[in-house]
């Protein structure tokens, strides 16, 4: 309470419910608020003759209007009931964390309505003569208090995206005892150099292989031979060098196990991967 409230308070008992209606509020919008909710306390003491705690209100809510900071009525303003005294005192700590922690910011209302409601509460209760008005302000109270005491929910993080499945595997295959890349070869390997110029990839795997006919050796040798005239091709169109790992492997893993000449397993294998 400013000294000017005191002063005016003191010199005529039952009038400051009348200049706390006459005051202009200039305090922030929650100011108002709790402005507001004073002088609804002030009004209802003064309706019951009360003119004491009116004044008190009254007050309180001048202090609000000039943007005074008001906090919640300190337990010692009080002569509480002994058995009382300490479930009012564990309130209001926590009215008074649950603002420092930002809910005048996050809920401003229901702020207002918590500390309103503990001050009639201290009222009703230093009176201790209507159970019905002490367990009204009470409950309300604690209603305000449990929803400024709610924390705001943090949304989880979304998940990262899953990136988009790499095109491929692709096939290019090869004439019978030939390294040399046919028109068709070179029609799939423009589609492979377009889609990696468009994918992200990391690495381009290059895997030569043969047929079954011929000794182990040979085959290595050709199916190597396959595999650098993809590259070549590849590094020709713009795909850079040091990304691509290639190699031979003979008449390892054929796609049909005949020993004789077949073209699907005269083939080299492009797989990008990350």
């Amino acid at each position: 309470m400013s000294s000017l409230g005191l002063l005016v308070l003191a010199a005529c008992s039952g009038t400051g419910l009348e200049q706390a209606e006459n005051v202009s509020p200039q305090g922030t919008a929650y100011d108002r608020e709790l402005y507001d909710g004073y002088l609804t306390l002030a009004r209802n003491e003064y309706e019951e003759g009360d003119y004491g705690d009116s004044d008190r209100f009254a007050s309180r809510a001048i202090d609000a209007a000039a943007g005074g900071g008001v906090e919640p009525e300190a337990i010692e303003a009080r002569r509480l009931p002994a058995d009382k005294t300490a479930e009012l005192a564990s309130a209001r700590q926590r009215l008074v964390a649950a603002q420092a922690a930002g809910s005048a910011a996050r809920k401003p209302q229901e702020t207002v309505d918590a500390q309103i409601a503990f001050d009639c509460w201290m009222q009703e209760q230093e009176e201790n003569r209507q159970p019905g008005d002490i367990a009204g302000c009470r409950e309300e109270f604690l209603t305000a208090l449990a929803s400024i005491e709610e924390q705001p929910t943090v949304a989880a993080a979304p998940p990262p995206p899953t990136p988009e499945p790499l095109p491929g595997p692709y096939t290019v295959l090869f004439e019978f005892d030939k390294s040399d890349l046919t028109v068709d070869a070179r029609t799939a390997l423009a589609d492979v150099v377009e889609a990696a110029q468009k994918a992200g990839y990391q690495t381009i795997n290059v895997s030569g292989y043969t047929d079954l006919m011929g000794s182990d050796l040979y085959n290595e040798v050709l199916s190597e031979q396959r595999a650098n005239e993809v590259i070549n091709f590849l590094v020709e169109s713009g795909i850079e060098k040091e990304k691509i790992v290639g190699a031979g492997y003979g008449k390892a893993d054929p796609v049909v196990a005949v020993q004789e000449p077949e073209i699907r397993n005269r083939r080299v294998e492009i797989k990008l991967e990350r």
